[in-house]
């Protein structure tokens, strides 16, 4: 019998995804926007085959924990603070991870997916301390949220761009900005 482990972990991106439309009001589809925009990326950096698939499939989940987070957080009364964690979820979701049957080594790509390239992340990681997994889902995760938040208009295209030369060498490293410009001008 064979078993469709990227339907599958696409399934569940897409309750994931549902639940966190209900819990913190997002747009649904934002991880297969971030899986789409990452595989689009790392194909043009040259990244084929089952390593492609690894990327997508961590693409999809890379925000699986952040549900159980915000369960957390709500037990803990830390919202109402105004306090949280963002690497929290990151360290949950890594573990949650851990049986996946990935094709290559994803170790600590869901852990630093947030971690930006000057060191300024959870974790304080610079980004050639960070796999390349996680430095192209941080780039297209932080883009999505970025284009969620502006008025749709043809300026958009624009912002967006103006925002990702503007981030290079601080939120992301260069040699995605590279990609990922050349691919979506």
């Amino acid at each position: 019998m064979k078993f469709d482990v990227l339907g599958l972990l696409a399934a569940c991106s897409y309750a994931l995804d549902c639940v966190e439309a209900e819990l913190i009001k997002v747009t649904n589809n934002h991880s297969k926007r971030v899986a789409y925009m990452a595989v689009c990326t790392a194909e043009k950096m040259g990244i084929q085959g089952q390593s492609l698939q690894d990327l997508a499939e961590c693409a999809l989940l890379h925000d699986n924990a952040v549900a159980q987070y915000i369960q957390e957080e709500l037990q803990n009364d830390a919202l109402r603070n105004g306090v949280t964690k963002l690497g929290r979820h990151c360290t949950i979701g890594e573990k949650n991870l851990k049986n996946i049957p990935f094709h290559n080594d994803v170790f600590n790509v869901i852990l630093y997916h947030h971690e930006n390239a000057d060191g300024s992340g959870p974790f304080g990681k610079q980004w050639n301390e960070v796999p390349l997994f996680a430095r192209i889902i941080h780039m297209c995760d932080t883009i999505d949220i970025f284009c969620r938040s502006m008025k749709s208009d043809s300026d958009e295209w624009k912002r967006t761009e103006e925002f990702v030369i503007k981030s290079k060498d601080k939120l992301f490293d260069s040699f995605c900005v590279e990609a990922f410009l050349m691919l979506f001008r």
